[in-house]
């Protein structure tokens, strides 16, 4: 089971960006049916702020347009999607 977020969780990532380590904060969003997630450089004040719903909206497209592709490259390559879609999945998960 996942851990309820309660309060503010700021992680550093390994990703660099103009020499600098992007740091990465969930936050909660007022009656907890909402959160944020918000990105920003290492020792710099300005934050990109986005709705986890919509950044789930994006990742969904994004998963669909990539699964759309691989189907048709699956297709392309006489590759049965049932044998290339667990390739995919490993691909595409954390």
């Amino acid at each position: 089971m996942a851990t309820k977020l309660t309060k503010n969780v700021s992680r550093e990532t390994a990703k660099i960006v103009q020499g600098r380590n992007i740091i990465v904060t969930i936050a909660p969003c007022g009656s907890q049916s909402e959160a944020r997630i918000g990105l920003r450089l290492k020792g710099k004040q300005r934050q990109y702020v986005a709705a986890l719903s919509s950044i789930y909206q994006v990742a969904a497209l994004w998963h669909g347009q990539k699964e759309q592709a691989a189907r048709r490259a699956a297709r392309k390559a006489c590759v049965p999607w049932k044998q290339a879609r667990k390739q995919f999945i490993k691909d595409n998960s954390i």
